[in-house]
């Protein structure tokens, strides 16, 4: 993940799942288990299991194991798994995770082996948080190494929105009300690295200002099935969202799902 601890880490955790909820919903989630827990089980096994890369507070990976998915999640940052610890208390063995780099291969792996997956998936731009086009890849050609020759890659991506930066790169927005505060945002554009680094900014009367920085790297349509494929992995779908619709020039984020290049 990105190497600043400020943008993905302890700061995060224990506002991580609220912050999500107010930018895309709280049905996303269950949207993204329901599509996911199809797709595992269209690969025709029989017990189908996930891996999850940046899995996070299990946002994702505990409603799909509740619908019978055997889940794991690998992430870098303790405290956002044991917010998953205390969430997958109920589900009996069914979400495992463990500390790892998803760019590592060797990290991707249950701590019986239960390799390879029938479904590798990544959501809500958590490939961006890698620091670079070399990780991204490397991500890719990891998950690629543990995915059976019948699995899915399912991967959940922003398309890049540049035309809100000025001529000089930056971009400042009031994004609305969050909790009692007033949401701001301020940002930064790098077009030859292709980051943006911004700070989410809450002013409260009751809380003060907290201020939430954040970078990440954005990647082309295009490019990501190129990526993809110098992987082994080739697209066979692309839609703006979990429930299939269609993938237009106005699309903001997108779902795309990969299977393994035949040897």
């Amino acid at each position: 993940m990105i190497d600043n601890e400020e943008t993905y880490g302890t700061r995060w955790a224990h506002t991580y799942d609220t912050m999500i909820a107010e930018t895309i919903g709280d049905t996303a989630a269950n949207e993204a288990a329901d599509a996911l827990a199809t797709i595992a089980r269209t690969t025709g096994a029989t017990e189908p299991t996930a891996l999850e890369l940046g899995v996070g507070t299990g946002r994702v990976a505990v409603p799909l194991a509740e619908r019978g998915i055997r889940v794991h999640g690998v992430d870098l940052e303790p405290a956002m798994l044991d917010i998953l610890k205390d969430k997958a208390q109920h589900l009996d063995g069914q979400l495992t995770h463990a500390i790892g780099d998803m760019t590592v291969a060797a990290d991707l792996t249950t701590p019986d082996a239960t390799t390879p997956y029938d479904l590798v998936y990544c959501v809500f731009n958590t490939l961006g948080s890698l620091a670079d086009g070399n990780a991204q890849r490397a991500c890719l050609t990891a998950a690629a190494s543990v995915l059976a020759d019948h699995g899915r890659f399912v991967i959940e991506i922003p398309v890049p929105m540049l035309d809100t930066f000025s001529r000089s790169g930056r971009r400042t927005a009031h994004l609305g009300r969050r909790g009692e505060g007033v949401w701001l945002e301020t940002a930064r554009h790098d077009p030859i690295s292709q980051t943006i680094s911004l700070e989410s900014i809450v002013l409260s009367e009751k809380n003060g200002v907290q201020i939430q920085p954040v970078h990440y790297r954005y990647t082309w349509p295009s490019e990501l099935d190129l990526m993809a494929e110098l992987a082994g992995l080739r697209r066979i779908s692309r839609h703006a969202g979990w429930a299939g619709q269609q993938f237009t020039p106005r699309t903001v984020s997108y779902v795309a799902q990969y299977e393994r290049i035949p040897s």
